[in-house]
Parts: C-alpha cells; sequence; structure tokens
C-alpha cells in the first residue's frame, strides 16, 4: 500500500498522492499534508499509514492544508481511532473553518487520552504562518531540551 521511502535511517524528500491529496516528508521532522475536496476512507486510512511509517523515526511536526477540503464522518472516525500521539511534536492546521477548528481540537484530546504525550495544536490562515510556527516551535524545543 505505502510506496517505498522511509527504510533506512536517512529519509530523503518523499511525497504520495492519495487521490486528490498530498502528503510529503521533508526533512529533518516535518510531514506536509495537502487535502483538496473531500477526502473518503480509503484516503485518510492511506494518509494514517504514512504517518504511522514517518513516525517510525522519531515524532514530527505535520502542517495539514485543510482549508479546500472536507472530511466526512466515517473518514473522520478513522482518523481519531487510529492516529496516535506520541507520532507528533506538533500539528499546525492552514484553512481550518469554525467545523475543522473544532475537529482539530477534539482530534489531539482524543490522541491524549489514547496515548502518553502530548502536542501541541495550531491553527493559521497560510501556509508561511505554518511554516513559522515549526520554526518557533523548534526553537522552543531546543532550549527546553538543551
Amino acid at each position: 500500500m505505502l510506496r517505498p521511502g522511509f527504510e533506512g535511517s536517512d529519509m530523503q524528500q518523499q511525497e504520495w498522492k492519495l487521490g486528490a491529496h498530498v502528503v510529503r516528508y521533508e526533512p529533518p521532522d516535518l510531514v506536509m499534508a495537502t487535502f483538496s475536496g473531500p477526502i473518503n476512507l480509503e484516503e485518510i486510512q492511506r494518509a494514517v499509514a504514512v504517518y504511522g511509517e514517518a513516525a517510525k523515526h522519531g515524532p514530527y511536526y505535520m502542517i495539514a492544508d485543510i482549508g479546500q477540503s472536507q472530511l466526512g464522518a466515517e473518514p473522520r472516525r478513522y482518523l481519531s481511532e487510529n492516529g496516535r500521539a506520541d507520532w507528533f511534536k506538533g500539528v499546525v492546521y492552514v484553512g481550518a473553518d469554525v467545523v475543522q477548528q473544532t475537529f482539530g481540537k477534539v482530534l489531539a484530546l482524543a490522541m491524549l487520552f489514547t496515548g502518553k504525550t502530548r502536542f501541541e495544536t495550531a491553527f493559521v490562515k497560510t501556509l508561511p504562518e505554518a511554516r513559522a510556527w515549526v520554526e518557533q516551535n523548534r526553537i522552543k524545543q531546543r532550549k527546553k531540551h538543551g
């Protein structure tokens, strides 16, 4: 189901097309997901499989551009039941409307209860804002651990 790309310890930038959607790994610790239009159950299953594969090399930041997408009840349930908090250092949603923001918060809370790790969730309007948030968070984490 997954294309090769995560073998070995040195992951190169990889990209997966899931219907109209794209998930891309950007070294050292970023997964960028761009969703356009409706997201069906098979597409979210494939996306969650990619997220899990990426996490085998450690937690990462996720930028999810969801402003032009819709996630129905069944795919939403699959994501909340199969996503894992320990995969993420932080999740930034780009372009989320009020309903998507509410689900993003609920998803983070559900993952907190099922996992042992907590990650920050942010909502921004643009991709440059999302990348700036990730960079600021990296700096904050280095100061905390370093």
